[in-house]
């Protein structure tokens, strides 16, 4: 519990840090006619500074989710499988019944 609180307390502060450094680039900007070179630089930076702040999942978090949604997924095959199976059978059996 305490290691959690401590490595929360890391990544805010880490994530203040980034903010700062972002809000100083963002600011050296302003009010100047700034050239296309620079507007894409400084658009690639911030993305480059956004995608630090991303908190990634481990790779056992990310296998343990793929594992879900495949087995999620070929269960609702099977279940929609079966269930246009049965449902066109059935209408077939009524349609030929009554003709």
């Amino acid at each position: 519990m305490n290691e959690m609180n401590r490595e929360m307390r890391r990544m805010s502060e880490r994530e203040e840090r980034l903010a700062k450094k972002a809000d100083r680039n963002i600011g050296q900007y302003s009010g100047e006619k700034v050239s296309r070179f620079k507007r894409i630089a400084n658009y690639f930076g911030e993305v480059r500074t956004e995608l630090k702040r991303v908190n990634w999942p481990s790779r056992d978090t990310l296998s343990s989710f793929t594992i879900v949604t495949i087995v999620t997924m070929v269960t609702m095959t099977i279940l929609i499988f079966g269930m246009d199976f049965g449902f066109k059978n059935t209408l077939i059996n009524l349609l030929s019944l009554g003709g």
